[in-house]
């Protein structure tokens, strides 16, 4: 089933190897195989944690059993996929990377997403490295300790859902999923070359139902647009007992022709982006608006105010803190991290007063959005605003990784849907451009990452790995950039 990069760009890793399995070119089980060998064979990295290797091989053979029966089959039958490590799968812990959970037992039941991937078919192969609790912007933890971005050794692939991304740069698994509650999705996406979406607030639901309830969802990476749109497609809608989550996403608005094009290299907060990170961000937004036929409008940093970073913690750091436990965070509290402490106290010491009037100054910035994206407008801006980081994250031990080195918290806060896709490199790692459009618009946002990888294609792994297709070595990455305006 030996494919070109091109070949598997254009019907995705997904349906590549839905394909090759109908033509018997390949079983469930050799690509479970497959997996569990990628997986031993990157160890270095540290991305995945737990294997469930008996269990995923009987579940394969359990597939190949029914298409020999002729049996209808699922979207995903067959396909490896890897679970973070603070979503449920039935049967194996959910340890959070934290010391707190790393005795629980296993769970009882799979999370919504979680259960989706397996309904399509998807073999569940194991759970990938985060941040503990999901706190940071890194995939490092007391339990399991750092991952590491398959694109540059010792750097960190971003977080939470880092493990995810990593996996997924190379070519572990070609389904890995991530939870974005302030960019961690899009964060880990950017770093690693992939696309990341963080749905639109209310058009996807979790089970159980947990807080931070209307800041944070599942939401779906991939190497691909054709694959990212399968994903979505099986992902995103409501959840039995979830009742932030009242909608999907609109798929009639899907071809929309697209209005006014904005650019800035900041959301929110003041802090300078890096001077690195303003070049290629500029050569990308320049290759986007001809990518989709459309000037661009510039607009000066901080589009939402310094201010809206800062509401996004006030509500997020206290509903985290209670979804966690207080009590039991209070009482084990010498066992956390010391680099998530910092955002623990915060929401220990919230008051009544300063979250409920948070979440009345949120409805503020909900509406400058709202009214910049009418009908079909789009606003650019980088994911991150710096270069890369320690796999550790922070020089300082202890020390909190900023939100505002990031354009991604706001969007939580205001519930835009917001997609990051490759756009370039910083210091031989990946940067990526964030797409922000109006509200339901998740699928639009796609299509429009359609047009910009058909104009700007980018490596499906990082160099020196081989994307998730068999025999296929010519869709090793390549290092890339944006082609400048005279290209």
């Amino acid at each position: 089933m030996a494919s070109s990069a091109d070949d598997v760009r254009d019907t995705g890793i997904l349906g590549a190897l839905a394909r090759a399995q109908e033509r018997g070119e390949v079983t469930a089980v050799e690509l479970t195989q497959m997996s569990l060998d990628r997986v031993e064979a990157a160890s270095h990295l540290n991305a995945v944690i737990r294997m469930d290797g008996e269990r995923a091989l009987g579940a394969a053979a359990d597939i190949d059993r029914r298409r020999r029966r002729g049996e209808q089959l699922g979207a995903l039958a067959g396909i490896p996929a890897l679970v973070k490590d603070n979503m449920d799968v039935c049967g194996l812990p959910t340890t959070h990377g934290s010391r707190l959970c790393a005795l629980d037992p296993p769970a009882t039941d799979d999370d919504a997403a979680v259960a989706r991937l397996r309904a399509a078919g998807a073999v569940i192969v194991g759970k990938t490295n985060l941040s503990e609790f999901a706190m940071e912007a890194i995939s490092d933890n007391l339990v399991f300790g750092a991952t590491h971005n398959p694109w540059r050794g010792g750097f960190s692939p971003g977080g939470s859902s880092g493990g995810s991304a990593a996996a997924l740069a190379s070519g572990l698994a070609p389904v890995a999923t991530g939870t974005d509650g302030g960019g961690s999705v899009r964060i880990p996406a950017s770093l690693c070359g992939l696309l990341g979406l963080k749905p639109t607030s209310g058009v996807t639901g979790a089970r159980p139902a947990r807080l931070p309830i209307e800041l944070s969802s599942a939401g779906p990476m991939s190497s691909t647009v054709a694959d990212l749109r399968i994903l979505a497609e099986l992902t995103l809608g409501p959840a039995d007992g979830d009742p932030s989550c009242v909608y999907g996403p609109d798929r009639a608005g899907i071809t929309r022709p697209v209005g006014t094009v904005f650019a800035t290299s900041r959301v929110a907060g003041a802090r300078p982006v890096d001077e690195a990170v303003e070049s290629v961000f500029a050569t990308a937004v320049e290759a986007f608006g001809r990518a989709v036929g459309r000037e661009v409008r510039w607009l000066p940093p901080g589009v939402l105010g310094e201010g809206a970073d800062e509401v996004w913690a006030a509500i997020y750091a206290p509903e985290d803190v209670f979804a966690v436990g207080s009590r039991r965070l209070r009482e084990r509290y010498a066992m956390l991290d010391p680099r998530v402490r910092e955002w623990v106290d915060r929401g220990l010491n919230s008051t009544l007063d300063g979250y409920l009037s948070a979440r009345d100054a949120r409805n503020e910035y909900v509406r400058r959005l709202d009214e910049m994206l009418d009908g079909a407008n789009i606003l650019l801006t980088p994911t991150v605003t710096a270069g890369p980081y320690p796999a550790g994250g922070a020089a300082d031990a202890g020390e909190l990784m900023p939100i505002d080195l990031f354009n991604t918290a706001a969007l939580n806060l205001t519930g835009h849907p917001a997609l990051t896709v490759p756009a370039g490199t910083v210091d031989a790692v990946p940067f990526g451009l964030q797409l922000v459009g109006p509200r339901g618009s998740d699928l639009w946002l796609i299509e429009l990452a359609g047009a910009w990888e058909r104009h700007q294609p980018w490596p499906l792994t990082a160099p020196g790995y081989d994307a998730f297709v068999p025999a296929a070595p010519s869709t090793q990455a390549r290092t890339f950039a944006p082609r400048s305006a005279t290209a």
